[in-house]
């Protein structure tokens, strides 16, 4: 056979390349079938021709045969291939002869019946119908087309006159909440009637840092508005692809001389994805997201204890994570899409153009300012309540209703902990209260148990308690209106985890040894907020045991009623 008429390799520059015209057959080289050759009389009547009846739908008579004839002719086929299979090399054929003549004589018993009838298909052929095996009634091209979630409303007719406009629903500097924001070639699009809706640019999203580590504002090839009935929308394609349900995408990235903080647990889950959910559920919408969307590169998101992909993949089992190389695929593919919900979060937008974040350099400060319900985090609560009660190990509820559980985040393991004597004096005085009964008293290692285990504790906490650091984190998963008492050095204060208590609606206790640091002292006198001092990360901050157990017993005794529903 000749080689001279290969079709071309897709990819190479013979391959037919998108336009505007059509394709037609003399744009295509299609090879020239080969020549069909007349079998030689010897393979006219091979093994393989047995004979099998065929039913067909134009002759009723056959379709009506009765099931005595269809009999007579399996036990003829299954004479003729026992006779056949004696042959040396045949033997094989008397095994498929049984298979054939038994499916066979099913088929024609069906249509004998009425195919397509709602008896048979109710009866004993519908297992036979989901292996493909049994008979049916229905026509190519007469059923109902089935393409998965793929619908009429997954595009969107750009050119009809009915664009959907982008609305801008919610949001403070660095996280925006957004209704039909546009995507092409790699930049969002505004596209509205009304450009004054839309938000300054450097309030939603910065641009890539710079090699001296700014952070400007988006440029064009990443933030538009444009305004309908002005702009020339004609580069959009004409049709967008829509993305359906909540989608939140974090502009974070590193660049030469910075990191994007994303691959610290609590800077992802305290602080980008804590924010987007907050906005979103000010604006009433409290569906977990269908997507994340990431700009930077895996590596850089992805923290060193996997805490963050554990959460993203065990507590929201049903979100697609989307990394750099999708969102670089999505700019490549030429194609416009269109989100029907989506938030941008930015932390650089969030310190350049937030009221309250240079204060104390937390992104978060100004969330405080969205109110949103009281049971904002219960779709979050109630995925992790799910998968700690499917594993069983760990009840979320109280051993007693009217005793409450104190949580202690114990980091005596770690690199910033308690002088060693005043640790022994705090859980001492922990476990004389538990035996009295005030207090259900947990002294746990996180480090040392299961990741499921430990949300279980948060659940079901009534009270957490520890040194500064990314165990308090675990504040988000406790009862809104719960306790959180975090220990710092003298002198020093971080607004990190006093900020998720606060948006949880917790009783937040900065504690300094035997005081209490207020919220009046948070604050200095040139209007920036106290920070870390010398000593707030080391292994020697001091408590006071005894004061802490006074401190507790009249938490608890408000606590008794807060049950876990």
């Amino acid at each position: 056979m000749s080689h001279s008429s290969r079709s071309p390799r897709l990819g190479t520059s013979s391959s037919p390349k998108l336009s505007g015209r059509r394709l037609s057959s003399s744009n295509l080289n299609t090879p020239s079938a080969p020549a069909s050759r007349e079998p030689s009389p010897s393979r006219r009547q091979s093994a393989f021709d047995l004979g099998l009846p065929v039913a067909t739908n134009s002759n009723s008579q056959n379709q009506n045969s009765s099931s005595s004839e269809t009999i007579g002719r399996g036990f003829t086929l299954l004479k003729n291939s026992i006779r056949m299979s004696t042959k040396r090399g045949n033997r094989y054929v008397l095994g498929a002869a049984l298979v054939l003549s038994i499916f066979g004589f099913w088929h024609i018993s069906q249509t004998s019946h009425g195919v397509g009838s709602t008896s048979s298909q109710a009866g004993g052929g519908s297992a036979w119908n989901g292996l493909g095996l049994w008979p049916s009634g229905a026509q190519w091209g007469t059923g109902p087309m089935h393409s998965g979630n793929v619908d009429s409303s997954s595009f969107v007719n750009l050119d009809s006159g009915n664009m959907p406009e982008t609305e801008f629903v919610r949001g403070v500097a660095g996280f925006s909440y957004f209704k039909n924001l546009y995507l092409a070639n790699g930049t969002f699009l505004a596209i509205t009637s009304d450009p004054s809706h839309i938000p300054e640019v450097s309030h939603i999203m910065s641009a890539h840092p710079t090699d001296d580590n700014k952070y400007p504002p988006a440029g064009t090839d990443r933030w538009r508005v444009l305004e309908l009935g002005k702009d020339d929308l004609s580069a959009l394609g004409g049709v967008a692809v829509r993305k359906d349900g909540v989608s939140m995408f974090f502009n974070d990235e590193k660049g030469l001389k910075s990191v994007s903080f994303l691959k610290h647990y609590f800077h992802f889950i305290g602080e980008v994805f804590l924010g987007a959910w907050r906005v979103l559920t000010t604006a009433g919408e409290m569906e977990l997201p269908r997507r994340l969307m990431y700009r930077t590169s895996p590596d850089d998101w992805r923290d060193r204890a996997a805490l963050t992909p554990w959460f993203q993949q065990s507590v929201m089992p049903n979100t697609a994570i989307e990394e750099s190389p999708i969102w670089e695929d999505r700019a490549k593919s030429g194609m416009t899409f269109i989100f029907d919900k989506i938030t941008i979060t930015d932390r650089w937008a969030a310190h350049q153009k937030g009221i309250d974040p240079w204060r104390f350099n937390k992104m978060t400060a100004d969330l405080l300012y969205l109110d949103s319900p009281f049971n904002w985090m219960d779709p979050l609560r109630l995925s992790m309540k799910r998968l700690v009660q499917t594993k069983g190990t760990c009840s979320v509820y109280r051993k007693n209703k009217n005793v409450p559980i104190v949580l202690y985040i114990n980091r005596q393991l770690t690199g910033r902990r308690l002088i060693a004597e005043d640790a022994e004096v705090l859980e001492r005085e922990m476990e004389n209260l538990d035996k009295e009964g005030v207090i259900e008293w947990v002294n746990a290692q996180m480090e040392t148990l299961s990741r499921v285990d430990q949300f279980c504790l948060a659940l079901k906490a009534d009270v957490i308690m520890g040194v500064h650091g990314n165990g308090l984190s675990h504040a988000l998963w406790m009862k809104p209106g719960s306790a959180v008492l975090e220990f710092m050095f003298p002198g020093g204060f971080a607004r990190d985890y006093a900020t998720v208590a606060e948006l949880m609606r917790h009783d937040y206790y900065a504690i300094h040894n035997d005081t209490v640091f207020t919220k009046d002292k948070w604050l200095k006198e040139d209007g920036w907020g106290v920070g870390a001092i010398q000593g707030f990360h080391s292994t020697s901050i001091p408590l006071n045991g005894k004061w802490i157990a006074s401190l507790i017993r009249k938490i608890a005794q408000d606590k008794k009623g807060m049950v876990e529903p």
